[in-house]
């Protein structure tokens, strides 16, 4: 299983922290974290490879990486938590590797047992783009909608910058050179503001996908939405969840049932006439 050179990209951010690891003379540390980095992101590539999901490009960020999927196609939620979780597994396992290396020969590896340790943990936390923020998204997804999900994921990045930000400055301040944390925080701020800005692509990929899907397999689970005519596109399919799909029942300022239609006619109408009209003119139009 060959990985093509062309598809490893080394994001700006982790040149810094190499560059501050190499100036404050870290060298025994820069090894452990690059070796502790190809395996976490090796972990990623293997498991989207098994379970026959196009990787487009692999990431090095300063504290893992991630590999990116192809986002034109839909990634089923089970499968993306699955390549997500396997990057911090991929550490865990390597420490207790080291541990019995460490058992019965007497060699110390306490630095590298630490650094895939921190960045097991790291990476679980619930923020995108970490691990943990990509596997809590895909589980909230089903609930709650991709748009949806994938804000909540980035709120809780912004959170998470802020801590690493304030502890960083704080440890400065006391003469702690803690100087990576402040890198970390300001590349996850970053990182989560550019996934913010994919949330409705994300979302409208999911939605066109059900029709190919549905051909497919030939069923699918129903979920019915309740709306006011005067309700917008855009909200409605907000609500949309992946794997189902949706019938729109359509009521009037008494709330009385006055139509029907599917998620494929909303959608059809959306793309062809806009999001930000309201559903009634959808129902005027096929009328």
């Amino acid at each position: 299983m060959n990985i093509d050179i062309d598809k490893i990209k080394i994001n700006p951010f982790t040149w810094v922290f190499v560059l501050l690891l190499i100036i404050t003379r870290y060298y025994v540390e820069l090894v452990n974290i690059v070796l502790t980095v190809a395996i976490h992101e090796f972990s990623h590539f293997i498991m989207a490879k098994r379970l026959n999901v196009n990787v487009l490009q692999i990431e090095i960020f300063p504290f893992g990486g991630a590999a990116i999927l192809d986002s034109s196609l839909f990634i089923r939620p089970d499968l993306e938590i699955l390549i997500a979780l396997a990057g911090p597994l991929s550490n865990l396992v390597f420490v207790l590797l080291l541990i019995i290396i460490a058992e019965s020969t007497g060699i110390s590896f306490d630095h590298l047992i630490s650094i895939n340790i921190i960045m097991c943990i790291f990476n679980l936390l619930p923020g995108v783009p970490l691990d943990g923020g990509r596997a809590l998204k895909s589980i909230l997804s089903r609930f709650i909608g991709t748009i949806k999900a994938n804000n909540t994921a980035v709120y809780i990045s912004y959170i998470l910058s802020l801590a690493l930000m304030y502890y960083g400055i704080f440890t400065l301040i006391y003469g702690y050179k803690n100087y990576e944390l402040i890198i970390l925080a300001i590349f996850l701020f970053i990182a989560a503001k550019k996934e913010r800005k994919l949330s409705v692509f994300f979302h409208l990929r999911d939605v066109a996908y059900k029709k190919a899907d549905f051909y497919k397999r030939g069923c699918m689970s129903v979920r019915q939405i309740a709306v006011l005519e005067n309700q917008k596109i855009s909200k409605i399919i907000n609500c949309f969840l992946p794997l189902k799909y949706h019938i729109i029942v359509v009521l009037d300022k008494n709330l009385r049932e006055k139509y029907r239609l599917t998620e494929t006619e909303l959608f059809d109408y959306a793309v062809s006439n806009g999001i930000n009209l309201c559903v009634g003119d959808v129902l005027n139009k096929i009328k």
